[in-house]
Formats: C-alpha cells, sequence, structure tokens
C-alpha cells in the first residue's frame, strides 16, 4: 500500500460526478462540501416522469445548489438487468443481458455522457467518480464510472472512486483485489450535515435509500484506474464500506423510492 494521499492536493480543481441525485451524499458526503462541482447525471425516469420536477425542485433546495450542475439525462432503466451477483463488465459499463432493448439505451447513453463530460474533465485536475462495482451494485454507477475514468484517463487527470460496496455486489469488487500499491485518503463524515440534505430529498419525495440510514464515520477514496485481475483476487484493495443487502434480486425499477427502499427493507427486515 502507498502512503496516503494529500486530501487538500486531492480537492483541487475537484468535481464529483454522480449517476443520480443523493449519490453525493450518499457515497461522497465526507468530500462533497469540498469539491469545486458536483455534476450529477441523470434527472429523469421515463417510467416515472413526475421525478424530474421532484427532483429539480429538490437541487433548487439543496444547499449546494451553487455549484451542481445536472446533466438532466434520462435513466436508462438498466437497474438489476446485468446478471447480479457476477455481471460481466463491458467497456460501457455492464452488460446488460435481460433485455436488449435496455442494453441499447445504455449504450447510447454512454456515448452522450463522454460528450457532456468532457469539456467538464478536461477543465478539472481530480474527478472524484462512482467505483467499478457501483457502490452497492448500479449498473448506472457503473456507466458513470466508465465514462469519467475513461476521459480523466485520456486526459491525465487524477481520478477518484468511492469505498462502498454490498454483499450484492462485492463478487465483482473481488475481480479488482491484487498486490498493487495505490494512493488513498480518509475522509470525515459530517453526519448531522448530511442528514439535513437527507430530509430536504426526504420532504421532497426524491430520496432513493433507507430512511434510516446510518452513515459511516469515515469513508476511504483510492486512486484509480483500477484492473480487473481477470479472476477473484487475492491481496489488498482499500477499506471498504460494506452494506448489508438482500442476496436474491431486486425489482428491477431500482434506486428509486419507494420501490428499491421497500424491497431491500422488507427482505433485510430492516
Amino acid at each position: 500500500m502507498s502512503g496516503p494521499a494529500s486530501l487538500n492536493r486531492a480537492l483541487e480543481g475537484s468535481v464529483l460526478v454522480v449517476a443520480h441525485p443523493d449519490d453525493e451524499i450518499l457515497w461522497f458526503g465526507s468530500i462533497a462540501a469540498d469539491v469545486d462541482k458536483i455534476v450529477i447525471c441523470f434527472l429523469n425516469d421515463p417510467l416515472k416522469p413526475e421525478l424530474a420536477g421532484i427532483r429539480e425542485k429538490t437541487l433548487r433546495a439543496h444547499p449546494w445548489s451553487d455549484k451542481i450542475t445536472c446533466l438532466e439525462l434520462d435513466e436508462t432503466s438498466a437497474f438489476n438487468h446485468a446478471g447480479w451477483p457476477r455481471p460481466e463488465t463491458t467497456e460501457f459499463g455492464l452488460r446488460i443481458v435481460k433485455a436488449p432493448q435496455i442494453e441499447e439505451v445504455y449504450r447510447l447513453c454512454y456515448d452522450k455522457l463522454q460528450e457532456l463530460l468532457t469539456p467538464i474533465v478536461r477543465n478539472a485536475t481530480n474527478v472524484f467518480t462512482h467505483n467499478p462495482w457501483g457502490e452497492y451494485g448500479h449498473e448506472e454507477h457503473v456507466l458513470v464510472h466508465s465514462v469519467a475514468t475513461k476521459l480523466a484517463v485520456a486526459d491525465q487527470k487524477s481520478v477518484w472512486y468511492s469505498n462502498y460496496a454490498s454483499t450484492w455486489s462485492e463478487d465483482l469488487m473481488r475481480l479488482y483485489l491484487d498486490k498493487s500499491e495505490r494512493q488513498i485518503f480518509t475522509g470525515k463524515v459530517d453526519t448531522a450535515a448530511l442528514e439535513k440534505i437527507a430530509d430536504i430529498y426526504r420532504a421532497n419525495g426524491a430520496w432513493t435509500w433507507f430512511d434510516d440510514y446510518t452513515w459511516f464515520a469515515d469513508e476511504f477514496f483510492v486512486r484509480g484506474p483500477l484492473t480487473q485481475t481477470g479472476g477473484p483476487g487475492f491481496g489488498w484493495l482499500f477499506p471498504i464500506n460494506l452494506l448489508r443487502l438482500p442476496d436474491r434480486e431486486l425489482p428491477a425499477h431500482g434506486h428509486r423510492k419507494p420501490l428499491l427502499y421497500r424491497a431491500i427493507k422488507r427482505l433485510t427486515g430492516r
């Protein structure tokens, strides 16, 4: 393991690129207040068109609204379509195996994200984004990760990943285990501040996670890119915040309340 990176240096010229509204506080809560710019990729859900207005209202009330940019893309409906717990990684993110039409939308979204994120990454020094297994295992998180990483590497920018995983995404995470030395740094989570922002999401009906979720006290960020080992690896990755999720598949229309929230809560007994 290499020595810890300087937090101040990693935050210089920093942009945080996340998939959905509320991802910025769920997986990057320790650094989101300090980055220069937050980019949220998705706004509308074609299967739930009222969500766009709800999210717009929430982002206007967000305490960091002055540095948030929303790309206003439509979600791809790819959640839970990649064959978890052992999905196949592709150039575009994950292979969508359950619906060919969604696979096409997913690939087209990759191209659109690349177009929109290119000037943003070009003007950054450090790029923070989702990890290669999509935190708890979300196809659109991995999609955003793939685009942001490709652009950061091409422009010789530093790219940093969050440290969240779940019992659902653990198999994919293990493919990145090896003995490489990597830069990491630790961020301290201000739970009270994040709860206030979560309350804004909840009040507007835009919160997608557990209502009683308790944040970890610390988050760790690793400098990318990360490379798969070709099989379940052994060795060191970086400290992981592991979330316990059901082992069986969740309903297809995920990452939104109430479907994801209710399904996980019911199956975990929380």
